[in-house]
């Protein structure tokens, strides 16, 4: 069920017996040359449905528009929120669920940007609200996926497999580079992100993706999310 496509009155009846809420958010940001700009919020966007398919729980409209202030916000497309921008929206947003009868609060979680905006948020509203649980899962971090992914990096071979996956029309694969990168330990000014950090805009041990990984990676993402949710709901 998705809040958008849900009239007010699916809404109340909804909530007479449930009140999760499972919201996607991720991001608009460079993910190298061969990859969309959307991929973050395409990869939450569709896990979200689909956890909210098998656990017949709502998902809200997805946030979009991420916190990409460091590194990838030097490359072209990317669009960012600052991170108190994007708490003060996570707060309003989760204010307005709430509001309305929402309690447990589910965030489906496609960008490394968004992680600490999202605990700012609910560190705001905790307090205030009542009797409301929140559970924040980025799918790239969960342990049911180490036999398939050890967190390959922005644009790596892991992002690389979803979208392949998911949207193979929007993977150029004839664009498709490597460029080994890794995070240094310190932070850079961005006149120095692709000096210092990537050329490419991927940080990643390889681009080397397929579509049988993709779909291995979706469904063991989806099945981590619906535990989430059984948990959230105890």
């Amino acid at each position: 069920m998705e809040l958008l496509k849900m009239s007010m009155r699916e809404v109340k009846n909804y909530l007479k017996n449930n009140d999760t809420v499972i919201i996607p958010i991720g991001a608009t940001e460079e993910h190298s040359d061969a990859l969309p700009l959307g991929t973050d919020t395409i990869t939450a966007e569709r896990m979200a449905i689909e956890v909210g398919k098998r656990t017949k729980r709502v998902v809200a409209p997805t946030i979009n528009t991420g916190n990409c202030h460091s590194i990838t916000y030097a490359f072209p497309g990317t669009i960012s929120l600052s991170p108190s921008t994007l708490t003060a929206v996570i707060v309003d947003y989760l204010k307005s669920l709430y509001k309305h009868g929402f309690r447990k609060f589910l965030f489906v979680n496609g960008h490394g940007g968004n992680v600490s905006p999202i605990r700012c948020a609910i560190d705001e509203v905790a307090p205030v609200f009542k009797n409301s649980r929140f559970a924040v899962g980025s799918w790239w971090k969960f342990k049911e996926l180490a036999d398939l992914y050890d967190n390959a990096g922005h644009a790596g071979r892991g992002e690389v497999s979803m979208i392949m996956f998911l949207a193979p029309n929007l993977v150029h694969e004839e664009w498709l580079t490597e460029e080994k990168t890794e995070l240094p330990r310190y932070f850079v000014s961005e006149d120095l992100v692709t000096k210092e950090i990537t050329k490419t805009g991927i940080i990643s041990d390889s681009q080397n993706g397929d579509r049988e990984t993709g779909r291995k990676l979706f469904e063991k993402s989806v099945e981590a999310y619906v535990n989430l949710v059984k948990e959230l709901e105890r």
